[in-house]
């Protein structure tokens, strides 16, 4: 099994294709299954590379705070990737932001595929979903019933429920190890300092909070465009080929040497 050794954690990572480098983050709702249906498209014409974010899917650490840059970046040089194309899916978009604008000089293009965003409160949560969880007998159960009524308002097949089972909130986490918050103010209010061509796609059938953060990318960011995919949160497994086809006509436009 693939993986690379960051501060204790065993990052798990796998790779397809050749060409420019593209890194794939995925979101909190699974692991790096969540991109397996979309590899194959841009293995066509990149280098894709996936892990799984640390405490998710294969990958594990250990019981102490740590640093997503540092991880991510740490995949990076163990591959030898100088300059990556960066895409994230929901956490991984927020986290791609972050990195961003912390090594702008690392990255030849930005994407956030329903991108959470540091600062941004996507206020996908009601007062209700607390309250039926608080009642909850079984605590796991009720998270996994109301995450995916939220995400996943198209329907949630077997394939996502293990997904959801790979993630931190299945198998939860010692006390107090959490990652550290990026120094400085949070990426909502640099926007304007994002120093790489960067894309946003957004889900027609997420909280409206999220449906927000790409017409703010868009007309925060000095060179950003956005645009609406008709999927909820698992766009990635509804709609493999489209949002393959979204990121290929984006990427493919800029040099990555």
């Amino acid at each position: 099994m693939p993986t690379v050794d960051v501060d204790g954690a065993r990052i798990w990572y796998d790779e397809a294709g050749s060409g420019p480098a593209v890194l794939l983050l995925h979101g909190g709702l699974g692991d790096s299954g969540l991109w397996e249906r979309v590899v194959p498209f841009l293995a066509e014409r990149f280098r894709t590379i996936r892990t799984d974010l640390r405490f998710y899917g294969r990958s594990t650490g250990p019981a102490v705070p740590w640093s997503w840059e540092d991880d991510v970046f740490g995949v990076l040089d163990a591959l030898e990737v100088e300059r990556v194309g960066l895409v994230g899916l929901s956490l991984g978009g927020r986290i791609a932001f972050d990195l961003a604008l912390a090594r702008p000089e690392r990255l030849w293009a930005l994407v956030g595929v329903a991108p959470g965003l540091a600062g941004h409160d996507g206020a996908a949560y009601t007062e209700e979903h607390e309250a039926r969880y608080e009642a909850a007998d079984d605590k796991l159960m009720a998270m996994m019933e109301i995450d995916l009524e939220v995400w996943a308002p198209l329907g949630a097949d077997e394939r996502i429920r293990q997904l959801w089972r790979r993630t931190p909130d299945a198998n939860p986490l010692p006390e107090g190890v959490e990652p550290r918050e990026p120094a400085g103010a949070p990426a909502k209010e640099r926007l304007a300092e994002l120093a790489v061509p960067t894309l946003v796609v957004t889900a027609a059938h997420d909280p409206a909070g999220f449906r927000e953060i790409g017409p703010l990318v868009a007309r925060e960011a000095p060179d950003a465009r956005h645009v609406e995919l008709d999927s909820d949160h698992y766009l990635t497994m509804r709609e493999p080929e489209l949002v393959a086809r979204t990121l290929v006509e984006f990427l493919a436009q800029f040099d990555a040497s």
